[in-house]
């Protein structure tokens, strides 16, 4: 089949790289998971053949194997796989999500932090809703109260600061859309068309006047709000639960704080995604807020928690342990897998290698919730590169992007932004600020300092 096919193509390709063994490979013995929780995994569920029929096949399953939400949204829209087309809206909902956040540290960043006496002083706008996306409340009704009520963001700033007078959290879509514009209809197996005009023009304070075309960034967010209905929507009502947590993973502004329970999930939400069984899509959840904590609660039925234990030592997330057991549960698949399914076959690695790159993943998630910053940026850089081999995970790749730019990085935002933006065109919305944060940290950046 079509998918099949797909898969010893992407095989091939990877057999040719190297192996990317951990260099204390020939050193220590790797500790195992438990093989009850391994043997749950999808990848190991998968080598059996009648398992893995669902999706061989199937145009839908082929995008969401290949990560292309564009294609898959299409391929789903006959509404003939209610979760797959639920999946893919999700996946959508999360990667402009990303997408605004990207846009909300760029623009802090490029205007709050490096601003000019020059600039507009409606841009306080921009900057204003940048702090909101962040969670930074405060700062952000501090920025819209500086806006000018009758300017051309005006009516927005009034709208943010009500919103943000009810609640700390995101607003919903209604909300959103006053604000940036109705996206029209929410219509599962479809997606809204993006205009590239921006949605003011504001004057520098200079002699010269120049006009500066700004992007809200709430565009963003209410593309995100508008599939995540698009997604709820189209998931059978059972699914409501598991919609929540998956959304989890890639959410913004202020975390859930709830503690999580173990649903049941079908095997629509897990296929070739970084959750390896029902029980990883809770863990996840809680661990991106209760961190180490999270672990010691799910390792007994999370093969992504049992998989991150060993790499905790004396409180602390260990990146290189970590990468450790990424690798050690990758050959535990691999050899399941080849028990299952009769020998070694060609999907079995590139399976396998998701898995390994799922456990940086959950190292990442834990260290982040740890106040782990750099040691996450660690696992979250190494994650990137193994996507070399995987395929690129675009929603992962925003998350990215948006991490750089928090780190006044600009440049490998804008590489990861123009390798997605022909699959999602409404991210040329993140090209502006992004560009300003490169040219102003170029500017005060000395000969021996360049942007990097």
């Amino acid at each position: 089949m079509r998918l099949r096919f797909t898969i010893v193509l992407a095989a091939l390709a990877i057999g040719c790289g190297s192996e990317g063994e951990p260099s204390t490979a020939t050193e220590k013995v790797y500790a195992a998971v438990d093989g009850a929780l391994v043997s749950k995994t999808w990848p190991a569920r998968m080598a059996d053949d009648s398992v893995r029929s669902r999706f061989e096949g199937g145009e839908g399953w082929r995008a969401i194997f290949e990560s292309d939400l564009q294609a898959a949204i299409s391929a789903f829209s006959s509404g003939t796989d209610a979760r797959g087309l639920a999946r893919a809206h999700q996946g959508l909902a999360d990667l402009y999500r990303q997408a605004a956040l990207l846009s909300a540290h760029a623009t802090v960043e490029a205007y709050g932090v490096d601003g000019l006496e020059t600039d507009p002083t409606d841009l306080a706008y921009v900057i204003g809703v940048g702090h909101a996306i962040r969670g930074e409340r405060d700062s952000a009704l501090e920025r819209l109260a500086a806006v000018d009520a009758d300017g051309p963001f005006g009516a927005r700033a009034k709208a943010w600061k009500a919103a943000l007078s009810r609640e700390s959290k995101i607003p919903d879509l209604k909300t959103l859309a006053a604000i940036s514009g109705d996206l029209g209809e929410v219509t599962p197996g479809t997606d809204p068309a993006f205009s590239p005009e921006p949605d003011a023009s504001l004057i520098e304070r200079t002699e010269q006047a120049k006009a500066m075309a700004v992007m809200d960034p709430t565009r963003l967010l209410t593309r995100s709000a508008w599939h995540a209905a698009a997604a709820s929507m189209s998931a059978p009502p059972t699914d409501s639960g598991v919609l929540a947590q998956v959304a989890a993973r890639y959410a913004v502004g202020n975390p859930d704080p709830n503690t999580h329970v173990e649903l049941p999930v079908d095997d629509a939400w897990l296929f070739c995604s970084n959750d390896l069984m029902a029980a990883d899509v809770g863990f996840i959840a809680e661990a991106s807020v209760k961190g180490i904590d999270a672990v010691t609660a799910w390792a007994d039925k999370s093969v992504l928690a049992a998989a991150v234990k060993p790499a905790i030592i004396d409180g602390k997330v260990v990146p290189d342990e970590v990468l450790d057991a990424g690798f050690a549960l990758q050959k535990q698949l691999q050899a399941m897998m080849a028990d299952i399914g009769g020998g070694e076959q060609a999907f079995h690695r590139p399976f396998a290698l998701r898995s390994r790159v799922a456990v940086l993943l959950a190292g990442m998630v834990v260290a982040d919730a740890n106040d782990q910053y750099r040691d996450a940026g660690i696992l979250r850089l190494n994650a990137l590169e193994r996507m070399e081999q995987t395929g690129l995970d675009p929603v992962f790749a925003l998350s990215v992007a948006a991490w750089d730019a928090g780190n006044r990085n600009p440049l490998r935002p804008e590489e990861l932004t123009h390798q997605l933006k022909t699959s999602y065109p409404a991210l040329f919305a993140t090209r502006a600020p992004l560009e300003a944060l490169h040219l102003r940290r170029s500017r005060n950046a000395g000969p021996s300092n360049p942007v990097h």
